[in-house]
């Protein structure tokens, strides 16, 4: 093999730190797009387990880091100190860190079912008011996630401001649990109505 490609080998495999770095939280959003994400085993036993594995990585780049400030290898050090500052910051906030990545695991799941989700909504008859459709994904008994159609755009207006008929139908669904909800992200265009939401059953 030439000298030139066993250097790029190195090379490419010296930068594992920064795959790591990018690399896991976007396994976390590709895995939370996927029917897997609502399972009480993947929920309670894998995730924590995935975290686990990042934080364990992290403190050995940590170490790999120090090696390479004592031999002035600072470019090299420089790579092996991001992957435990990006777990350092995620570990400061983890519930923001792992809602961020619920939440975008379930947009890129959206998107990605967005015609069919649409198709439904066409075809639920309006009855002479504005629809109000959940689509739960699943989860435990006492906490769920989905996706929530609302065209009167109530869900996230204070509960004082929401009017009597909104409050009855939403009390007849998962809403009716308790519940949280953000706008989806994305184009208005696909967007509009919708809203990832969490449910208190």
């Amino acid at each position: 093999m030439p000298e030139s490609a066993i250097l790029s080998r190195k090379n490419g495999a010296s930068l594992w730190p920064l795959w790591v770095a990018i690399g896991f939280p976007l396994l976390l959003v590709a895995l939370e797009a996927t029917p897997l994400a609502p399972d009480f085993v993947f929920v309670l036993v894998g995730v924590p387990a995935l975290l686990l594995v990042w934080t364990g990585l992290g403190f050995w780049a940590a170490i790999l880091a120090f090696r390479c400030l004592a031999r002035r290898e600072w470019k090299r050090a420089v790579i092996r100190a991001l992957l435990p500052l990006v777990v350092l910051g995620a570990s400061l906030q983890p519930m923001a860190f792992i809602r961020f990545c619920n939440n975008a695991g379930d947009a890129v799941h959206f998107y990605l079912r967005h015609p069919a989700y649409m198709q439904t909504v066409r075809a639920t008859p309006t009855n002479g008011e504005p629809r109000l459709i959940i689509f739960n994904l699943g989860g435990m008994s006492w906490a769920s996630r989905g996706f929530v159609y609302d065209e009167r755009d109530e869900i996230m207006r204070d509960p004082s401001r929401q009017s009597p008929n909104w409050k009855v139908r939403a009390q007849e669904s998962e809403l009716g649990c308790g519940y949280g909800a953000v706008p989806m992200p994305g184009p208005y265009t696909l967007a509009k109505h919708w809203y990832i939401a969490s449910f208190a059953c």
